[in-house]
């Protein structure tokens, strides 16, 4: 668990009065994203998982397919889905593991489906015109099972980028949230603004960088090619995050080439 504030204590406790009403109004909804600290019961940091800032999450809805139906995995309490619901106007899934997150998520958008599963059970999810995450970073235990693991093309252990294949067999197209070094660009928090690190026709890189070996791993292997986001700069909200401060960036997919 996280050692909190004494102000961040006291702003979570009263989060958790106003999740006691049966339901909760729209002003009441951003207070709990806002102040609802998931690393007051959980250790957040040993799973990898940190929910979504508000105005963050608010951006990346500029990048959901407007009145589409939409699953949004490693939900959380539902951050990325709220906004698509309420902004985009999109039928909305939310699968998460942990129960206590599902709790509050159905409080704060009840209109959603939840679904109490890992995402390795993605064959009974269905099919979707798009799937949007944040999903845990880094290299997480999974108990994925080999049957799972054979069906993947990327063979790596970063859980992000294991999230992003699996969004690949459930849906058109794909929006991530993912940590900078897990993507093949960097635009966020980068003065020089956006810079593509893949190497370009002529067989190089002009400025002399190149994906972590990670990224050109996981490309190689499940041969995707990623999109650039509309211009979402998360850097800041680089201190809105709770118990971490990470650069991160929105990467998109057409895998059946519907919508780019």
């Amino acid at each position: 668990m996280a050692k909190l504030t004494k102000d961040e204590y006291k702003r979570h406790e009263k989060a958790c009065e106003i999740l006691k009403k049966n339901k909760l109004t729209f002003d009441e909804k951003i207070f709990v994203m806002e102040n609802w600290h998931e690393g007051a019961d959980n250790l957040n940091s040993k799973a990898g998982a940190f929910f979504t800032p508000v105005g963050l999450a608010q951006d990346f809805s500029l990048e959901i397919i407007e009145n589409e139906k939409i699953i949004d995995l490693c939900a959380g309490i539902g951050m990325l889905a709220f906004f698509a619901y309420h902004y985009r106007k999109c039928d909305v899934m939310c699968v998460e593991l942990n129960p206590k997150y599902i709790e509050v998520g159905k409080k704060l958008l009840p209109e959603a489906k939840w679904i109490n599963a890992s995402i390795f059970n993605f064959k009974e999810f269905g099919h979707f015109e798009q799937v949007i995450s944040n999903p845990p970073f880094g290299k997480i235990k999974t108990g994925i099972d080999a049957e799972i693991k054979n069906e993947l093309k990327y063979k790596g252990s970063e859980f992000e980028l294991i999230t992003m294949e699996i969004g690949s067999k459930i849906a058109d197209y794909g929006t991530f949230l993912v940590p900078q070094g897990s993507t093949p660009f960097k635009y966020s928090g980068n003065q020089d603004g956006f810079i593509d690190l893949r190497q370009n026709n002529k067989g190089y890189n002009p400025y002399g960088q190149q994906p972590m070996q990670k990224v050109k791993k996981f490309l190689k292997e499940t041969n995707f090619n990623p999109i650039f986001n509309v211009g979402i700069d998360t850097s800041i909200y680089k201190d809105n995050w709770k118990g971490v401060n990470p650069i991160c960036e929105v990467i998109n997919f057409d895998w059946k080439g519907k919508y780019w």
